[in-house]
């Protein structure tokens, strides 16, 4: 028996909620009967109907990813092309175990090389910024990483939360602010090929259906897009959070991004994340950099040799640490380029704020112009402008 409604329901589609095509079934085949659904994380009853992929092991409930008529298309042909997924790189050689060890990715001129590698995990992946781990690629000829994951991203991609009908491209040294994070940055971004909004590779990697990992929590966590609850982290109640199946743990998007090891100038050794604060004496929950009391149950950072001690947004959103330095940026009305910098020991006056330039500046990249300015003074307004517009199609 079939609901009327269901007799016309398309028998094949095209979704951004994963790559390939989606078949309706009336009856799941059996080496998919125990799977859940992606979007709602509910097991998929195989005595009904649903969307499966002929590629992978995936279902879905059929009102979970027909619901919003703005996240899949109808294809008319079976035999229709779906979009090309191109590899990010070039495998150049291989180990016994068919690991690609030695790749050309099309945002880097040289080869890269597959780690463990001693002398750069001080640095960050250009991709994402974060801490570099393995397993990573890197560049025997200059200072360049890309996480194993990061170098592997397609060069164009669709993607669920986000409303545009065209599809992402992936992009490199451009200055933006992330459409769902809101940080800024300058490494690896899906840009939209219509509205022209910017999303980060961590937004990227952490919004990718299925269950996620977090090195703060030992379960798997899954993203609940509708559902409304409070931070662990944080403490603030957000919509949209990722939420363990077998205990009470919590956290919104910005909390589950959050890097592991962090760098300030209050401190001259990386800043480790902590979840929870082992001293119990009130007096110590307080900020080292603003100088104002912690709430003990929110994550902080922190460094175990100095016993410095932060909030997490002043270690990271009043420090850009996503900016990667010496970098071009050409959003401003000054003449010539400027370069990210952020000087160590020599504080020259910011041009537009007579203040000294502590913290991020740009400076001119003409050695005779002796222009320098705070990153606050000259940022392009340019910057908000993909963001209004991805505000505009949710």
């Amino acid at each position: 028996m079939v609901h009327k409604r269901c007799t016309t329901l398309p028998r094949i589609i095209k979704s951004k909620w994963h790559d390939h095509r989606l078949f309706h079934k009336y009856f799941l085949p059996d080496e998919v009967r125990s799977s859940d659904c992606i979007i709602c994380h509910n097991e998929v009853n195989p005595k009904h109907g649903s969307y499966c992929c002929s590629h992978c092991n995936i279902t879905f409930h059929v009102r979970c990813v027909t619901e919003d008529k703005g996240l899949y298309s109808i294809v008319s042909l079976e035999n229709e092309d779906e979009m090309p997924n191109e590899s990010s790189i070039i495998v150049i050689e291989r180990n016994d175990a068919g690991e690609a060890t030695k790749i050309k990715h099309f945002k880097h001129m040289h080869n890269l090389t597959l780690g463990p590698f001693d002398g750069g995990y001080g640095n960050s992946c250009n991709g994402c910024m974060l801490p570099i781990t393995d397993p990573c690629y890197y560049c025997s000829e200059c200072v360049f990483f890309l996480h194993k994951t990061c170098a592997e991203l397609p060069k164009m991609m669709n993607v669920w939360y986000h409303y545009c009908q065209e599809p992402l491209a992936l992009i490199s040294d451009k200055v933006f602010g992330c459409a769902e994070c809101w940080l800024i940055s300058n490494a690896f971004a899906y840009e939209c090929c219509g509205c022209e909004a910017n999303i980060c590779l961590r937004c990227v990697i952490a919004l990718t259906p299925g269950a996620r990992t977090s090195l703060k929590h030992k379960h798997p966590l899954f993203y609940y897009r509708r559902q409304r609850e409070k931070c662990n982290a944080c403490g603030t109640a957000n919509v949209g959070v990722f939420c363990c199946k077998d205990c009470n743990f919590v956290l919104d998007l910005r909390c589950f991004s959050l890097p592991i090891k962090a760098r300030h100038k209050c401190d001259e050794h990386l800043l480790s994340l902590m979840d929870h604060d082992d001293n119990s004496y009130s007096k110590s929950h307080h900020c080292d950099i603003c100088e104002n009391s912690r709430h003990p149950n929110h994550w902080f950072y922190h460094c175990a040799t100095c016993d410095t001690s932060a909030h997490v947004g002043c270690v990271l959103r009043r420090n850009y640490p996503f900016l990667k330095l010496g970098n071009i940026y050409e959003g401003t009305d000054h003449p010539h380029p400027l370069t990210i910098v952020k000087k160590k020991y020599y504080y020259p006056n910011c041009d537009k704020y007579s203040k000294p330039c502590e913290d991020m500046a740009l400076e001119c990249s003409k050695s005779e112009c002796k222009y320098i300015a705070h990153w606050n003074c000259v940022k392009s307004i340019s910057l908000w402008v993909g963001l209004k517009r991805h505000f505009i199609y949710k």
